[in-house]
């Protein structure tokens, strides 16, 4: 063979390797589908002249605009314009240098059933990461591109790009429910919207370090100012999956975005080990779920310094066999659940359990270091034990143990911190290393009488040896009206109730002990009948006089030294068969702003109805009106200064005027015409015309406190100290748009959105 043939041979081959090496750079060229469009020239979507239709072998005029059943291209330097509500199936941009401005929304939506991609070249082109420093896809927050159809990979992979920073488009995921979308590379828009569905966040593994397909946001600072800004939303029903730790959302490498919000009833799937989300402000009012991952998981955290901490969530769900870390402090509003193998780590948390409906902890025994109840409302239900390592915050609510152990103050260095709300349904509260000195603030254990109605709540007051002390609570329905016994004193006990309390696990001690255990919503006559007694004996100690005619103390002076053994309940001196009135019924019915009191009495011996109403179910009762006994057996009573947002409670007292005998009726609720957000409400929303009223939250009341409002562009319109009447008058006489209140002090801040039509 000649010399020149090898050496063409070699130069052939060498060429065909470069050849592969190119096409493997830059892509395969992308081959057309029959039927799809392309532009020859700037124009109108709906202006036929402007589009070319490929036939299988050629580019032909069109005969028709393009709809969601065709591929579209839009061709360097055109400009394609919507005039109306359009459709496509896949949608594919040039982005060359130079491209231009693309495609103008012009406030109109354009429905996707395929993928948006980037491409260079004569179209159909080969795919390229879309990029342009201008207003390359637009024109406003109002323009939109929604992703339907059935699940498929939306954008592909080396296919697009976030380096189109100034676009002015929003973004909608909306294919149906049980559908997915899977986007593999970064995303840039004005907002982003999961309506339906699920939508995947892939982290790209084959190249180190793993790179996220990031969500962000228009970085054009001369229009949307320079700090956070864009707004991500998961709706009801829908879900976000994200496979990442950094970069799940942001607005630009060193700026948070606006908000990221989860709707009641959507999900914010996470993958990573130690997911991170860039915002401002959080709204979690759906289930966060924690899943995946071959190490340790952390909940979900930031790390820019404009973010906000995410550090209050509806639900949360650890999924899988990794062990989730909770953060040094997390507020739940719904339930804590785990479902996998992997366990939930709280040992360094203060949780604070604040919703108002029930909340339960399932799967898993809670150890935490500090724990709050503050529930308007509802309860915190528990299928296994509660171990707190430091301090107990009881404010408010319920926590059902459903039969199972309650410890506090592992460390020695907590206790209990009592200002109201309750417990029941416990097998043993254990008080590990007690104090030493014991007052109504860490000494009180508010027990549930779930036999026989109200809070058998206990107190010990008073110097102590420490020691470990556990308290059982053993109930029985009913009381004994004849129990013919002494009490230390000699007065003969006619009453005592079956339940009764045991204590024990106090180092020795000569101290003595004031012990107080309530009689609330039993029949008492007189709150100085009452006695603290053994199950058919004397109690050890002496007596004291009963207190409160509210709360109804039976008080007894005990020694430390007796309180092993004895069975503690309530009794009295008098038979309590002889009562001032029967209470047959009492509701409450809320009718628009006003709640009614409506109750009926077996009797009508003359004196006078008391109404009380509180905010919680146990304390601080605000007395109404007195309405005198009428020769009738129906009454109603008309509150118009119930709150909207917060719960009632209601307790009528009735006092007979020659026996100087009272009894109380139950306790009942009226519930809020909805939830009040922690941050706050604004109604109506959304707003066309009238009035507006604003509701914040109480513990804001009384603090120092400024509001701000943001437009949809990110630029605050209103920075003021918050007056409630002239916020309400300015937002009357705003545009109308998407806007964001805040209202805050120099350590809380809330958030909520607010829509004027």
């Amino acid at each position: 063979m000649p010399l020149w043939h090898l050496f063409n041979g070699r130069i052939y081959r060498i060429l065909s390797a470069f050849a592969v090496a190119i096409i493997c750079s830059y892509g395969i060229v992308t081959a057309q589908e029959i039927g799809s469009y392309r532009t020859i020239s700037s124009g109108n979507f709906q202006t036929i002249a402007i589009w070319e239709v490929y036939d299988g072998s050629n580019w032909i005029p069109a005969s028709a605009p393009p709809d969601q059943n065709h591929d579209i291209y839009i061709d360097q330097t055109h400009l394609l314009t919507l005039t109306q509500n359009e459709s496509v199936k896949s949608l594919f941009i040039n982005a060359e240098a130079g491209a231009g401005q693309k495609l103008n929304l012009n406030g109109f939506n354009l429905d996707i059933f395929g993928t948006l991609q980037g491409f260079e070249g004569p179209a159909p082109g080969i795919p390229n990461r879309a990029w342009n420093s201008i207003n390359w896809i637009g024109n406003s927050i109002s323009s939109t591109l929604t992703f339907r159809g059935t699940s498929r990979v939306i954008i592909p992979q080396n296919a697009w790009s976030a380096q189109s920073d100034r676009s002015r488009y929003s973004v909608i995921f909306d294919p149906g429910p049980g559908q997915t979308l899977i986007i593999e590379e970064a995303f840039k828009a004005l907002s982003f919207t999961i309506r339906s569905g699920t939508v995947i966040q892939r982290l790209d593994t084959s190249v180190n370090p793993a790179k996220c397909a990031t969500f962000s946001f228009n970085t054009e600072t001369t229009v949307y100012g320079t700090g956070p800004y864009g707004e991500f939303t998961i709706e009801g029903g829908a879900q976000l999956i994200s496979e990442c730790d950094e970069g799940i959302l942001f607005r630009s490498s060193s700026i948070s975005a606006l908000l990221f919000s989860v709707l009641p009833g959507g999900e914010l799937i996470l993958e990573g080990e130690t997911p991170q989300i860039e915002a401002a402000n959080f709204q979690l009012n759906g289930k966060i779920i924690h899943r995946g991952g071959s190490g340790p998981k952390s909940f979900l955290s930031k790390s820019y310094p404009d973010a906000a901490i995410p550090n209050s969530i509806h639900d949360l769900e650890l999924q899988g066999s990794e062990n989730l870390t909770l953060p040094p402090e997390l507020f739940i509003t719904g339930d804590l659940i785990q479902s996998g193998s992997g366990e939930i780590i709280a040992n360094s948390s203060h949780l604070h359990f604040v919703g108002t409906s029930d909340q339960r902890v399932e799967g898993f025994p809670l150890t935490t270091e500090n724990l709050t109840l503050n529930k308007p409302t509802g309860e915190v239900i528990t299928e296994e034990n509660i171990s707190i390592s430091h301090t107990f915050f009881i404010q408010s609510g319920s926590l059902n143990l459903n039969g199972n152990g309650l410890e506090v103050n592992s460390s020695g260095l907590g206790g209990i911190s009592y200002s109201g709300g309750s417990w029941k349904n416990v097998d043993v509260f254990t008080y590990l290393n007690t104090p030493t000195i014991l007052t109504a603030i860490n000494g009180t254990f508010p027990f549930e009488d779930v036999r026989n109605g109200g809070n058998r709540t206990v107190q010990l007051l008073g110097n102590t040896d420490g020691g470990n002390l556990e308290i059982r609570f053993t109930e029985y329905e009913g009381a004994e009206y004849n129990s013919g016994f002494n009490d230390t004193d000699g007065t003969t006990i006619l009453y005592r109730l079956f339940s009764y309390f045991q204590f024990s696990g106090l180092n020795p001690s000569t101290e003595e002990l004031k012990m107080r255990i309530s009689a609330d919503q039993l029949i008492v006559d007189d709150v100085d009948d009452l006695r603290i007694v053994g199950t058919g004996y004397a109690a050890p100690g002496s007596n004291l006089p009963g207190l409160d005619p509210v709360l109804l103390w039976a008080r007894r002076l005990v020694p430390i030294n007796d309180l092993e053994g004895i069975n503690f309940t309530v009794g009295s001196f008098r038979t309590l068969s002889i009562l001032p009135i029967d209470f047959l019924s009492f509701e409450v019915n809320r009718l628009n702003s006003k709640s009614i009191l409506t109750w009926e009495v077996a009797n009508s011996n003359p004196g006078i109805f008391t109404i009380y109403r509180s905010l919680e179910p146990t304390k601080n009762w605000d007395k109404l009106i007195e309405i005198p006994v009428q020769d009738q057996s129906r009454y109603e009573f008309i509150d118009h200064s119930a709150s909207l947002f917060y719960p009632s409670y209601y307790r009528i007292k009735h006092s007979e005027d020659l026996s100087n005998l009272h009894s109380w009726s139950s306790t009942i609720l009226l519930t809020p015409i909805g939830i009040l957000p922690e941050t706050g409400i604004i109604f109506p929303n959304p707003h066309s015309s009238g009035p507006i009223s604003i509701e914040i939250p109480k513990a804001l009341i009384n603090q120092p406190i400024n509001s701000q409002v943001i437009n949809q562009a990110g630029i605050s319109i209103w920075y003021a100290p918050h007056k409630r009447k002239n916020l309400e008058q300015f937002l009357e006489n705003v545009a109308p748009g998407t806007y964001l209140i805040r209202i805050f002090t120099s350590e809380q801040m809330f958030t909520f959105r607010w829509v004027k039509k």
